[in-house]
């Protein structure tokens, strides 16, 4: 009998030794930090040009918009100048992410996760 619970023993120690080591295993493997996806770069709205701007989920109908603008009016100087331009929504400035950094108005691309605005071409 003393066999038999020493035997007993010497397992459940067993188990429990081998599922502490992958638990520690688990918590001290260093977790990679997800890739940068690809286009994550911030675009300077008042240099992008037309392709930059429709790679960042704007139709070509307003990337030309947003083009012609700012050749009237100048540079953008802060965010919410890209709602005076024709055919820009609110939900889709929201979706952009106008921020000024260092004096730059800039934008960030689409995210890859079907989180791109659906625009459709203005009518400008």
């Amino acid at each position: 009998m003393r066999q038999y619970k020493f035997a007993v023993s010497l397992i459940a120690l067993g188990m429990f030794l081998i599922t502490a080591s992958l638990g520690i295993a688990q918590t001290k493997a260093p977790s990679k930090p997800p890739a940068k996806a690809p286009g994550t770069a911030k675009i300077d709205v008042n240099k992008a040009t037309a392709d930059q701007l429709t790679k960042c989920g704007i139709g070509p109908g307003l990337a030309k918009a947003i083009i012609d603008y700012r050749e009237k009016s100048g540079p953008f100087k802060n965010p919410e100048d890209l709602l005076q331009v024709k055919g820009m929504t609110k939900e889709l400035y929201n979706k952009l992410s106008p921020k000024v950094d260092k004096g730059v108005l800039y934008i960030s691309p689409a995210s890859e996760d079907g989180d791109e605005p659906g625009l459709k071409p203005s009518k400008c």
